[in-house]
């Protein structure tokens, strides 16, 4: 993948993130329900960074190189 598709698409990602924690959003799960012991705040927060996280980790990773043949 070139350069500027990674960039096109890191940006998108961070657009996507800014209103994924963005006000109306946030809202939404801030309410008094649990999962588990947990909020349902917390683990909406935890679960999109862990979702972004993959997402710009699978943009950014790159195919292993090739051994060099001259050598």
């Amino acid at each position: 993948m070139s350069a500027s598709k990674k960039n096109q698409k890191a940006v998108l990602i961070a657009i996507a993130c800014l209103l994924f924690f963005n006000f109306p959003l946030l809202s939404i799960a801030n309410q008094p329900k649990q999962i588990g012991d947990l909020p349902l705040l917390l683990v909406y927060l935890f679960s999109g960074w862990l979702l972004f996280i993959f997402l710009i980790r699978s943009i950014h990773r790159t195919a292993p190189k090739k051994p060099d043949e001259h050598e």
